[in-house]
């Protein structure tokens, strides 16, 4: 099954996403539109492509799938001075990605903090959120958030990347409506945006209602290897998890967790 365009910007017609960009593969959507802020107006620009061959995720890591079983999509979104809020843009994504998985497939996934989408507790999904300076955003001095996401459709169990991975596919045992996922997620991000940055506990409140991570036991890696073992208690107004660590509180915008068992 392939990604049909013109369908495509149909069904988005009324949302933000003025330029619907589908493309046979590439490199990375995110880098694509990084890359063009730097020359070109690319807020409400969308890049999707079922041939990502070198996609990025934190930290630098970059994976590949094999051709036509992920649905890679990246969203530029001009961010204006509101760089105080950027670390929910991963975190809307995720909850974008909930609400579009469970309109096309019926299947509702959990979030784990900060970019992972889960079902039945396997990674289906990542989330990379780039900000970039542009004068070319027509607000100014202001910048450009490109906001990607990974969805595994089709790859069957040997072709995961690693054991604690899923697809959507192996996940429901149901043929991955490509488009009407394509579009589902596009919707729900265009309509959570319009949250953002105005309504941050309303949409706080939406991500501990889909959160996997809030309410458990974790272990916290945060950068430069400090470790933190607690209870997950939520998310504050940046989007920074909020851990209990026996009493002493650590907020954190950025780290690697781990969902412990329960002791």
């Amino acid at each position: 099954m392939t990604l049909d365009a013109d369908l495509l910007r149909t069904r988005l017609a009324d949302t933000r996403w003025q330029r619907i960009e589908v493309v046979d593969a590439t490199g990375s959507t995110n880098a694509d539109l990084v890359t063009r802020a730097a020359t070109e107006l690319i807020g409400g620009t969308v890049r999707l492509t079922t041939d990502q061959t070198a996609g990025r995720g934190r930290h630098a890591r970059t994976w590949t799938a094999p051709r036509g079983t992920q649905l890679a999509m990246s969203a530029a979104v001009d961010v204006g001075e509101h760089t105080e809020h950027l670390g929910w843009l991963s975190l809307l994504a995720g909850l974008a990605a909930v609400q579009g998985i469970s309109d096309a497939i019926g299947v509702r996934p959990t979030l784990k903090w900060p970019n992972d989408v889960l079902i039945d507790g396997r990674k289906i999904a990542g989330i990379l959120s780039e900000y970039t300076r542009s004068p070319h955003t027509g607000q100014g001095e202001g910048g450009v958030a490109v906001i990607g996401t990974g969805l595994n459709t089709t790859m069957a169990e040997d072709q995961l990347p690693v054991p604690t991975a899923t697809s959507l596919q192996l996940a429901t045992g149901q043929e991955v409506p490509l488009t009407e996922l394509a579009a589902s997620y596009l919707r729900a991000l265009s309509d959570l945006l319009d949250l953002w940055p105005h309504d941050v506990d309303g949409l706080a409140a939406r991500y501990r209602d889909d959160s996997d991570t809030i309410g458990r036991r974790v272990r916290l890696v945060l950068p430069g290897d400090e470790e933190v073992i607690g209870t997950a208690t939520g998310v504050d107004a940046s989007g920074r998890i909020v851990v209990d660590a026996d009493g002493r509180q650590v907020i954190a915008a950025a780290g690697d967790v781990t969902h412990l068992r329960p002791v």
